[in-house]
């Protein structure tokens, strides 16, 4: 009998660490909460003004979006130095430069900005993510309720989200490092959400009449005709786009491989060239990790916002696929 007792209260203490450790609730309504923030950032209507920060780095912007016909479109001036803004319509992106008397044109989709982080589906994100839902505060004015998401391995950082308890809309953004500090945060400090927005939101303020356009060439490659070999898989992380690029007539056509696991993402740009005693190289800029290698006749480069140990790994595991 006291074997049995003793048996039952040793597995009791199991199961109760088990949920104080993770309890069922909370990782479920963090999830929720983590899809009402990707559905808000697509669907809604806002306008407002937020702040970037890293490091000693303060950027203001002014943003307006809107969806029109089931496409997003959306306007981002920045408010500090140099004149600028993006405009972007679905997939196609304009970025105007007044004082180069420039505009380059693209198509990014698989390419995110605040407040429009999350990817639509969260697919495996809870695998190399702890979710929970955390405390209400107010950001920009609007009461709002945190999601935190902890990184469950040392290649990738963690989150910390606050969104308009109302909408869903993200109103702040918090990347964590891996000692609990903050890396960089967006937050609006003045939001708009639903209604109509004032006329010419959504256009660009500047003129691109007789100025130089510059349209980045991009062309979709399969997974299995990129001619490299990516013999390092991180976990988590898979790849999402690959295209060749080419930024103006005369540059050389490189290639631009995306990998992400839902919420980070590493990008790879191979190019032909070599510079004569080129070595391999780590930078990093903010929260953004670079690692460059040079590989026989091309160049490699690897960044992300991801600690240096994942871009570090997954740039020495690229091969040149032998024909």
């Amino acid at each position: 009998m006291i074997v049995v007792r003793t048996s039952l209260f040793a597995l009791s203490a199991v199961l109760l660490a088990q949920l104080l450790a993770s309890p069922p609730a909370a990782a479920d309504e963090g999830l929720v909460l983590l899809q009402r923030i990707a559905e808000g950032s697509r669907q809604l209507t806002y306008s407002g003004t937020f702040v970037y920060r890293s490091g000693g780095k303060v950027d203001t912007s002014r943003i307006a979006h809107s969806l029109r016909d089931g496409i997003e479109v959306e306007r981002i001036e920045a408010l500090d130095g140099s004149p600028r803004e993006v405009v972007r319509a679905g997939s196609e992106v304009k970025c105007f430069f007044p004082d180069e008397k420039l505009v380059i044109i693209e198509n990014r989709s698989s390419q995110r900005g605040f407040p429009s982080l999350l990817p639509a589906g969260l697919g495996s994100l809870p695998e190399h993510y702890s979710i929970r839902s955390g405390g209400q505060g107010r950001v920009a004015g609007v009461k709002s309720r945190a999601v935190l998401l902890a990184a469950r391995d040392d290649l990738r950082y963690g989150h910390e989200f606050w969104m308009d308890v109302a909408s869903g809309l993200l109103l702040k953004a918090n990347l964590v490092g891996q000692k609990g500090e903050t890396l960089e945060s967006f937050a609006f400090t003045q939001v708009k959400i639903g209604g109509s927005l004032e006329q010419g939101a959504l256009k660009p303020r500047f003129d691109d009449e007789h100025v130089r356009v510059q349209q980045v060439r991009a062309t979709e490659v399969k997974p299995d005709d990129v001619g490299w070999i990516f013999r390092t898989q991180l976990p988590g992380f898979r790849k999402v786009a690959a295209m060749k690029r080419q930024m103006a007539p005369e540059n050389p056509e490189s290639l631009h491989v995306v990998f992400s696991d839902g919420l980070a993402s590493i990008s790879v740009f191979i190019e032909p060239g070599a510079a004569a005693g080129e070595t391999e190289a780590e930078t990093s800029f903010g929260p953004v990790n670079v690692y460059r290698r040079q590989l026989g006749d091309h160049r490699l480069v690897v960044m992300g916002e991801v600690p240096a140990l994942a871009v570090r790994r997954l740039g020495d595991g690229i091969e040149r696929r032998r024909k």
